[in-house]
């Protein structure tokens, strides 16, 4: 189904990373889990997969099917109805109610009230919703149903609201608190999903933003706090450097985006469903299914950080070829703390101060010359980030050789470590090619997470990438920033699967885009961006759809 991702929908309803909202949820055989507005039956599947047995509710009946087409073959009961209709017969272990709360009407706790009722004794209530006093909400962010900026935030007066959304509502921590423990679940267990519950790419506990270095850990393990490819509105500011500022100040989890909170009547329920024990989870992006992983950070006195397949029967592959996912291992690492070499250039670029650039960008260097090794490469090792001829080389997990994964004083490169060598290519990558994709990569932080620095806001990721290389102590300008856009398409083929011609067109965009662009709204609601993805649905679409978003 990922194949067919093109629109926001699509990606919603088939996105793999969907699911990765439930791993803080204990499912396993023997649980019987209710899916209240079950959808296409994402997160049934998932549930089924873990051995549970599952009785999924939709209300619409095109979903309903498509729930039952996905769940083939799986325990899972798919009805075509409404939750509010079913009793409780033999109850469930797990309700999981996903981006349905705010749809319950004019009487949320009435419909809390029936699901809580259909718990068995032990059972637990599993809550996704939007935080209504979420960041990306402040930073001017489209309320997610309503499509217009800051209507949560005031309350959804009526004059914003139309006859369909007059009843939507979602809420802050504390009201969502108090209307579960007034349906009797007042044992909670707190996550919060970014950039939201929709599509994950880290949970965190509260306990995360309980940390002596909460602002540099969640800063790490979230980066941009706000999907900026989906949502609507004029989002204006550093949102990196707020939602720093935020946990800072101690507000980090009450000003989430979303919530997952797990709820339930004794709080001994809560480590039987749900788990107590881990910090945060990082996902990787929507890889092929085989190439997915999690990371989980732990602390029992010790900080640690694994990395697992989500999907354990899958293979490392491809096999052969000229890139290789290493192999995550059975034990954990312990966590290197302190800020990163991209926060170091981040914050430095934020005060102006480009010899500090440089510094961190030299710091990056002279760790990969600790490890390059002079050669000429042939026509027959070479590969995208190895080309032929006379090289400066470096080892082939170097390819991960990004600011993100070094850490330490820049001032003491033979003391900054390498973390989270994940990739690996066949032969070793080229230096300068890394370096490049390094510049890149920093650019892509910036203008994603709308970070302030010394050049006219409308620089793009590639001419500020070409800044960055400038600041480098070496010459690197024989692998050019086109050249480092094929090279990164053919690595996505393996990572993500498509094709080349996409990826480098995508690429393109990204390399286009730049912090003044921030502020115009370009969420999923946006006309251009529905009539670019049917333009892409018809021969020779992608190419019209280009032609458009250049003169539109």
């Amino acid at each position: 189904m990922a194949a067919h991702i093109d629109d926001w929908p699509t990606r919603y309803h088939f996105g793999r990373a969907r699911t990765n909202l439930l791993h803080p949820i204990r499912l396993g055989p023997g649980v019987r889990v209710l899916d209240v507005g079950a959808g296409s039956g994402v997160n049934s599947r998932w549930a089924a997969e873990q051995g549970a047995s599952v009785v999924a509710v939709e209300g619409d009946a095109l979903r309903a099917e498509a729930a039952a087409l996905r769940c083939t073959g799986l325990d899972v009961d798919v009805r075509h109805g409404s939750a509010t209709d079913l009793v409780a017969d033999d109850g469930f272990d797990v309700v999981l109610c996903i981006g349905v709360l705010e749809y319950a009407g004019d009487d949320p706790d009435r419909f809390l009230g029936h699901l809580a009722g259909l718990l068995r004794p032990g059972g637990a209530l599993v809550v996704a919703i939007e935080n209504r006093f979420g960041l990306a909400y402040w930073l001017q962010a489209d309320e997610d149903h309503l499509g217009q900026a800051f209507v949560g935030i005031e309350g959804y007066p009526p004059v914003a609201t139309t006859e369909a959304t007059a009843t939507v509502r979602t809420f802050s921590r504390s009201e969502l608190a108090d209307r579960l423990a007034g349906a009797g679940l007042a044992a909670q267990r707190w996550y919060q999903p970014f950039p939201d519950y929709k599509l994950p790419t880290a949970i965190l506990t509260d306990r995360c933003f309980d940390q002596p270095d909460a602002v540099d850990l969640v800063d790490q393990l979230v980066g941009p706090p706000i999907d900026r490819s989906r949502m609507g509105g004029r989002i204006t500011g550093d949102e990196r450097a707020i939602h720093r500022q935020v946990v800072a100040a101690g507000m980090g989890a009450e000003m989430a985006n979303s919530f997952l909170v797990v709820a339930a009547a004794d709080g001994t329920v809560l480590d039987r469903r749900s788990d107590g024990d881990t910090l945060a989870w990082r996902f990787t992006g929507d890889r092929r299914r085989a190439h997915l992983r999690v990371r989980r950070v732990t602390d029992d006195g010790v900080r640690r950080i694994d990395r697992r397949p989500i999907h354990r029967t899958e293979s490392d592959g491809p096999a052969g070829g000229w890139l290789r996912l290493r192999s995550p291992g059975g034990t954990a690492d312990d966590y290197t703390t302190g800020p990163n070499l991209e926060q170091v250039a981040l914050e430095r670029l934020r005060a102006g101060d480009l010899d500090g650039v440089r510094a961190v960008l030299a710091a990056w260097w002279a760790v990969a010359d600790r490890s390059a090794t002079e050669r000429q490469v042939t026509e027959g090792e070479a590969h995208p980030f190895l080309p032929a001829g006379s090289r400066t080389v470096l080892p082939g997990d170097h390819l991960d050789l990004g600011l993100d994964n070094l850490v330490g004083p820049v001032d003491h490169p033979d003391e900054v470590g390498f973390v989270d060598d994940e990739w690996e290519a066949t032969g070793g990558v080229d230096r300068d090619l890394a370096a490049v994709r390094t510049c890149w990569k920093l650019a892509t932080a910036v203008v994603g997470g709308g970070t302030r620095h010394p050049w006219p806001a409308g620089l793009t990721v590639d001419r500020l990438a070409a800044k960055f290389c400038d600041l480098l102590p070496g010459n690197v300008a024989d692998p050019s920033i086109d050249h480092l856009h094929v090279a990164e398409a053919a690595l996505r083929v393996e990572a993500l699967g498509g094709e080349v011609a996409t990826h480098v067109a995508q690429l393109r965009a990204v390399g286009r885009r730049s912090v003044a662009d921030r502020t115009v709204g370009a969420g999923h609601r946006s006309p251009l961006r529905r009539r670019l993805a049917a333009l892409k649905r018809l021969p020779g679409g992608e190419r019209l759809a280009a032609l458009v978003r250049r003169v539109g």
